[in-house]
């Protein structure tokens, strides 16, 4: 059957062993494991290995067996997405994108996972640490568990590299991989929920339905602009919506691939038959028609969700820690209503809480009721020094000078979120937010900025 090589790789803390059920479906399609199959086989519990390091290992790899020089085909499943977008968008990596042709992707940490951060801890050490003996023992992988925690510098970069650069790496075109994404909409289930609380929520009990497509959007607050500055905010339409995510029933973040469910495998095998726009939209349309996905499309209908990333920074580009934003309603008379489940799950980068994912579950969202009768959309940005010696300053929808003691900004963004392009609540998809204000000495009540002054002595001190 097979056409080109297919390689499979697996994800965090897991072993070419995973692929074994998927293995036997592919030799029964006519796959010959000798000489079209490779399945990888990665180091992630080890402290000093990142992301970047194994899809180098990756790169050497595919080298060695003379696949990088050739069309080839590739299932991922969880990191595996990550190690697979960082091989794409390393340096001199031009050629890669038109030599892989297809990519299946199992529930992908696209946009990391919120178990992350349990990795790192003494239970996950234990459960998911390196149990060999030796100078990896019990090591959970932290630098690797870095990148995937969500909310990442590191997610955040690599989108800026493949989805956000300046030419399209994902497209339905030759040129480009036709990209497949596939998830479980089952999680882990109630004795799970002992120890992951609600990181379950809007997941295959792993990685997030609203972050594990391509499909993106850019927004951009500098608030160092005035309201006159056109660039002062920039909304991007959303990229790559022709990789929607394709609902799977019954199984959760590892059943998908231990467990696949009827309908699955035929799936999987049209989809890498795919070699034109139009045979990428019949896929679709076909694949919506089937059974197991139409289980999956019912489940994830009864409960949207949606991931936004958000980055703040000052004019130079240094990190804003202790911020929040936002989202009001504002009726006619001027009466604002806030919208909690935009608050309700927010979860500060670890390493640097200048990026925070915010995770909202869009049935507590009154979106009916954005536009009309008078009622506006406004942003509220607020941020804090923790000194009385410098301050967060910017623009909001008025003119008016900064001043020493702003540490609110409004914006009304009505017209962007009712634009069918650009809406600014859109189920399973994530929205990268990056929010500039400037840092300013504060002045005093008698005009003197105590941060710096001239002539001043030791006994004037």
């Amino acid at each position: 059957m097979a056409t080109r090589p297919l390689v499979l790789l697996h994800g965090y803390a897991a072993q070419a062993n995973t692929f074994d059920k998927w293995k036997s479906i592919l030799q029964g399609f006519g796959f010959n494991l000798q000489t079209d199959i490779f399945i990888g086989n990665y180091v992630t519990l080890n402290n000093e290995i990142t992301v970047d390091d194994i899809s180098e290992g990756f790169d050497r790899a595919l080298r060695a067996k003379k696949i990088a020089d050739q069309p080839f085909d590739i299932i991922v499943h969880s990191t595996g997405m990550l190690v697979l977008r960082a091989w794409l968008t390393a340096p001199n990596a031009e050629d890669r994108q038109r030599l892989l042709k297809h990519v299946i992707a199992f529930a992908p940490a696209t946009f990391g996972s919120p178990l992350a951060t349990k990795g790192r801890s003494l239970l996950g050490r234990i459960f998911l640490g390196n149990h060999q003996l030796g100078p990896d023992f019990l090591n959970s992988g932290n630098l690797v568990l870095n990148n995937l925690e969500i909310g990442s510098s590191y997610t955040w970069n690599l989108a800026h590299r493949d989805l956000f650069g300046a030419k399209a790496f994902y497209d339905a075109n030759p040129d480009t991989p036709y990209v497949f994404v596939f998830d479980g909409t089952s999680d882990y289930g109630k004795l799970a929920e002992i120890f992951l609380e609600d990181d379950q929520l809007g997941s295959d009990g792993v990685v997030r339905w609203a972050g594990v497509s391509l499909n993106s959007r850019k927004i951009i607050l500098d608030l160092t602009r005035t309201p006159s500055d056109p660039d002062r905010l920039s909304w991007s339409n959303w990229i790559n919506v022709k990789i929607p995510l394709i609902p799977v029933a019954g199984v959760n973040h590892n059943q998908i691939l231990s467990a696949p469910p009827n309908g699955l495998p035929e799936l999987v095998l049209q989809a890498l038959k795919v070699d034109s726009a139009g045979k990428l939209d019949e896929f679709y349309k076909a694949a919506a028609g089937t059974d197991v996905v139409k289980r999956g499309q019912a489940r994830l209908d009864a409960d949207p969700w949606q991931q936004f990333v958000v980055h703040a920074v000052d004019e130079r580009g240094n990190a804003i820690d202790d911020y929040s934003i936002e989202i009001l309603m504002r009726d006619a008379n001027g009466k604002d209503t806030s919208i909690p489940a935009f608050e309700n799950a927010v979860h500060p980068y670890t390493l640097d809480p200048s990026f925070r994912c915010f995770h909202v579950r869009l049935k507590d969202v009154p979106l009916s009721d954005f536009g009309v009768n008078g009622n506006k959309v406004i942003v509220r940005v607020s941020a804090s020094t923790g000194t009385g010696l410098v301050g967060y300053q910017g623009f909001g929808d008025t003119v008016s000078p900064l001043g020493p003691t702003i540490n609110q900004v409004e914006l009304d963004i009505t017209k962007h979120t009712i634009d069918a392009n650009q809406k600014l609540f859109f189920p399973f998809t994530t929205t990268l937010i990056e929010v500039f204000l400037n840092r300013e000495p504060l002045c005093s009540t008698d005009g003197i900025y105590d941060i710096f002054q001239f002539g001043v002595t030791a006994e004037d001190a």
